[in-house]
């Protein structure tokens, strides 16, 4: 796992984001590909569609497994664009000239021929005089355009088209496909080139480096786009864009921090309500029993309110009849069921929320989340990191985040601070249909360059260290 690092706020000290090691995919930073340079713009278009049908630039691939393996194979591409206009160079320029005048010459001969045949079909000399008074004007005409033509072009800037074919090894792998095997149904790259006049030989048929992943920001984007290759900035995308858009405010943390303190507080009643249990059935047992017991909160964020405890589920499970009335336990959820964790009681108090609104207000209520998962948009607050099965029903309920103070590095689900283990952790494991932030508190002494002098947050951790040793007695009838 990979957590982020401490910065210089001592509010942004208090926790720390665990995360994914594949994040981010690393992309080369420039790839090989073939540019057809210097194409004739009445072709761009039609050439620049049909070479995406065979080498599009943006997979059109719809499986996930299918995109995995292409992305394998070939460099991305998705954030180049297929044309680029760029100015022309004096070479360029020079042979469109000559070609312009050679295409002139000949056009002004084909014109003086047949002015000459059909004055020769004339009887008449009035018809031939006025129809050379007219030829006169319509040469003066068209002479008096190309003037006009000619002076408009030395005013503007002589520009070329250049069409991105694709990678060096899509380009690579197309061409030897072709010849390898025959699909009347699918063009070949050779074919298309053929039908505009160009080959893989061609002069202007070239190879050069573009880059190989998305600009990092805007300013990146404009250099590639004035001296490398005209490519798509995608924003959101960016590292930079998520973690301004994922950054924890001030009062957020302040809040978490609060949070962190009822959990310890749920953590201290869970503990009463053990020794409590123990009261009655000590008296029936050899041996002294112990238990390792969490706090743990649900809180929804868009009231700041706590919607469930793990000490009032256990309590409404262990005690018969109405907790209210203080009668004695019956049971202890914890010791008597392995799947009644303090994170696992605390979403069974939403559950319970949750048939209780249906019942009093009816299925169609507004008070009903009906449709939703049990706790999706709410915040989970553990003084311990869930295990690895506590930490999937976390996912299956939809949570956004869970907070917890102490690792457990042996069986933790969310990874740890340390070597756990775990490749990733339960929270951003790969082919889930979920995943939601983690944090933990940071337990840093001050050594490492973080805080050490908030005494709210060392007392924090000396607490919830006590209440979590390194080495917990847990003797749960498992």
């Amino acid at each position: 796992m990979v957590t982020m690092a401490c910065s210089n706020s001592s509010t942004a000290d208090w926790f720390i984001e665990i995360e994914s090691p594949d994040a981010e995919e690393v992309l080369p930073e420039w790839i090989e590909c073939y540019i057809i340079e210097n194409i004739d713009p009445t072709i761009c278009g039609p050439l620049s569609k049909d070479l995406s049908a065979i080498l599009p630039l943006r997979s059109p691939l719809s499986s996930a497994e299918t995109n995995a393996s292409t992305t394998n194979q070939f460099p991305k591409t998705d954030h180049l664009k297929r044309a680029r206009r760029r100015a022309a160079t004096e070479n360029e320029v020079k042979l469109r000239a000559n070609s312009s005048a050679q295409t002139h010459k000949l056009s002004s001969s084909s014109s003086d021929d047949k002015t000459s045949c059909g004055n020769k079909k004339l009887k008449s000399e009035d018809v031939e005089s006025r129809d050379i008074n007219t030829e006169k004007q319509s040469n003066g005409h068209n002479i008096k355009k190309r003037k006009q033509k000619d002076r408009s072009n030395q005013n503007s800037t002589p520009w070329s088209l250049d069409v991105l074919v694709g990678s060096v090894q899509q380009c690579n792998d197309s061409l030897k496909t072709a010849t390898t095997t025959r699909n009347a149904t699918s063009p070949s790259l050779l074919a298309i080139l053929a039908k505009y006049g160009l080959s893989e030989e061609s002069p202007n048929f070239t190879r050069q480096s573009l880059p190989g992943r998305p600009a990092k920001n805007k300013e990146e984007r404009d250099e590639w786009n004035k001296s490398v290759w005209p490519t798509l900035f995608f924003e959101k995308k960016t590292t930079q864009f998520k973690q301004e858009e994922i950054a924890l405010t001030s009062a957020e943390i302040e809040l978490m921090k609060n949070w962190m303190q009822e959990a310890l507080a749920d953590a201290m009643m869970g503990y009463t309500q053990w020794r409590e249990w123990k009261e009655k059935i000590e008296p029936s047992r050899d041996k002294e029993l112990s238990l390792s017991i969490s706090g743990a909160l649900v809180i929804d964020p868009q009231t700041g309110s706590i919607v469930s405890r793990a000490s009032q589920e256990r309590k409404l499970q262990g005690i018969a009849g109405d907790a209210s009335n203080h009668q004695t336990w019956a049971s202890f959820p914890d010791y008597i069921n392995p799947l009644s964790t303090a994170p696992l009681l605390a979403i069974q108090g939403v559950s319970r929320i949750e048939r209780q609104v249906a019942i009093s207000n009816g299925m169609e209520s507004d008070k009903f989340r009906g449709g939703q998962y049990l706790c999706t948009g709410y915040d989970v607050y553990l003084t311990k990191e869930p295990n690895i099965f506590e930490a999937m029903s976390l996912v299956h309920s939809r949570v956004r985040r869970v907070i917890f103070g102490i690792p457990d590095e042996g069986m933790g689900g969310l990874g740890g601070p340390k070597s756990s283990g775990q490749e990733a952790g339960i929270h951003s494991l790969p082919g889930t249909n979920h995943h939601y932030r983690a944090f933990r508190l940071n337990l840093s002494d001050g050594s490492d360059g973080c805080i050490g002098g908030d005494m709210t947050r060392k007392s924090l951790v000396a607490e919830l260290r006590n209440l979590h040793p390194e080495k917990e007695v847990d003797c749960r009838n498992i």
